[in-house]
């Protein structure tokens, strides 16, 4: 997208410094639309985890049927019984987030520019970031049908066992979840246990950090988090993964009849902007023996800090 480096003054109208309510901006009022979406999953860290898509639904169901079968080697005139479709079935539903920003003529009349409400909108996509963070992990978290491991000793301990933890997490996925043992996987770590991934030891006859071993060895990708603690996504533990669609997807709605974006002046007040998002997520069933809402693509590792 070419306007990726642009401000939003610059996108939602050349001659901002003037007034936000000029020729450009019906035009360009889509641009911005499509460009606080893509900014704000740009900058959250969770939608690198998950499949993302723009949906024209507000609610959708998912059947789950019977677990499949292939039925060989069969004779030349044998017929296999049919996969019937169960009523089985699991959904989700978007909700709604809003964010707003008034831009006082008070302030304006004091010699701001509209510079100023430029930077309060790029406040709300990070802010909506945030959200969109909190809400996918808040949601893999209660997704995670994995057997959970218990971290040896807190992360960066003197006798923790990294290493011997996460790869506890890794047979543990491939040897419960419906997959094939050869897919990548992603974990997810309270950002302040990052110098224990960090830290240089010698592996083999290798130097390297805990996190370039994993990477090299297990395909492994490691997201930071500050998204965790008491009241945090993720509390005190860490998350594993397969990463993809197939084990969750985050939506947003795009779909026809709906104004994503809005900016409207308030009489004797100022100029009023809105962003409006409706959004939400799902965890895929496997019938892998995970109870209802749950897989075992996804796991924790508790315990990596106090």
């Amino acid at each position: 997208m070419n306007n990726m480096n642009d401000t939003l003054e610059e996108i939602l109208n050349p001659t901002a410094a003037v007034g936000p309510f000029s020729v450009g901006d019906a035009v360009l009022e889509q641009t911005l639309r499509d460009f606080i979406q893509l900014q704000s999953t740009t900058i959250a860290i969770a939608t690198d985890l998950v499949g993302v898509r723009n949906v024209p639904w507000l609610e959708f169901k998912w059947y789950t049927g019977v677990v499949g079968s292939f039925s060989y080697p069969l004779d030349d005139v044998a017929l296999t019984d049919p996969t019937n479709l169960g009523t089985a079935n699991y959904t989700t539903k978007l909700e709604k987030g809003q964010g707003r920003v008034t831009f006082l003529d008070a302030v304006r009349l004091r010699g701001e520019s509209f510079e100023n409400i430029d930077r309060q909108q790029l406040a709300i996509v990070r802010a909506r970031a945030d959200t969109i963070d909190n809400h996918i992990l808040t949601e893999l978290v209660a997704g995670a049908g994995g057997t959970a491991v218990a971290s040896a000793q807190v992360m960066g301990h003197a006798s923790a066992d990294e290493e011997g933890d996460i790869l506890k997490c890794m047979d543990n996925i491939f040897a419960d979840a419906r997959v094939s043992g050869n897919e990548q996987l992603a974990l997810v770590l309270p950002a302040d246990k990052r110098s224990a991934i960090l830290n240089t030891q010698l592996y083999g006859n290798v130097v390297e950090s805990l996190g370039d071993h994993l990477a090299r060895i297990a395909s492994m990708t490691i997201k930071y988090t500050r998204d965790y603690g008491s009241a945090g996504a993720i509390g005190n533990d860490a998350l594993m993964l397969i990463p993809g669609a197939d084990t969750a997807e985050f939506f947003t709605y795009n779909g026809a009849g709906f104004t994503e974006t809005e900016l409207t002046r308030l009489p004797g007040v100022g100029y009023d902007w809105l962003l409006t998002s409706y959004m939400g997520s799902v965890i895929h069933e496997h019938q892998d023996g995970a109870t209802a809402g749950k897989n075992k693509r996804i796991l924790k590792l508790t315990g990596v800090r106090a």
